[in-house]
């Protein structure tokens, strides 16, 4: 239920921040392919933590990273570490058969990502919402147990071209061992992070003078031509 509940609210989410770059001109050039920051091959290391909540557990803290590589503006391919320790009623039947409270995640991950922009006061800030499919292990209670991720969130672009903010939240899907067998568990984490983009992006601004400035040059070439 809390999955069909997060997918619905994600693709319902992602229907709106598309439509939110249709204010003006200044939103209309963020999004706009000619004019956007192009990230093909631009590398993003992601530092995060937040609030972990698992099937079998209460409530607990979360920290991680991730590297990405950018194919484009859509997709990116990448790999996450997530650590959480579990906090559990210790007279429950799975507090009781822990031999570790220590939990790890790696897996493999697909971003697919949307451009989208929008208005702060007179400033126009960038941002992408994304899509995130994955696939791993999740090392619990001494087991490597297979694992299935889907979530998605929304990266948003500040002043400093190779830094931006990141928010993500996520569905884990492993089977979980307990005392009578294992048990399919679908856990959720809401992470906050910061990004750091490399080679640093270009802001529209910039794009725009270096069209201009080529513009000039290939006008002057082509004036020089005629008149030789």
């Amino acid at each position: 239920m809390r999955l069909k509940f997060f997918v619905a609210a994600f693709v319902l989410t992602s229907l709106l921040a598309g439509n939110a770059a249709a204010a003006d001109d200044a939103l209309h050039e963020s999004v706009d392919k000619e004019y956007r920051h192009q990230r093909r091959w631009q590398s993003e290391i992601n530092i995060y933590g937040g609030d972990f909540l698992g099937d079998e557990w209460h409530n607990s803290w979360d920290a991680g990273a991730k590297y990405y590589m950018h194919i484009n503006n859509t997709f990116a391919v990448g790999a996450s570490y997530l650590y959480t320790p579990i906090y559990a009623d210790s007279d429950s039947t799975f507090a009781r058969s822990l031999t570790t409270k220590n939990t790890h995640i790696i897996n493999a991950e697909l971003t697919i990502s949307n451009d989208a922009a929008f208005r702060a006061g007179s400033s126009v800030i960038e941002c992408d919402f994304f899509l995130t499919l994955g696939a791993g292990t999740f090392w619990i209670n001494g087991f490597y147990e297979p694992m299935g991720m889907i979530g998605g969130g929304v990266r948003v672009y500040t002043p400093v071209p190779w830094f931006a903010l990141r928010a993500d939240v996520n569905n884990y899907i492993h089977p979980t061992p307990i005392p009578v067998g294992d048990t399919i568990n679908a856990d959720i984490a809401f992470n906050l992070g910061v990004s750091f983009m490399i080679p640093p992006r270009k802001s529209v601004a910039d794009i725009k003078e270096e069209k201009m400035r080529k513009e000039k040059e290939e006008a002057a070439a082509a004036e020089a031509a005629v008149k030789n």
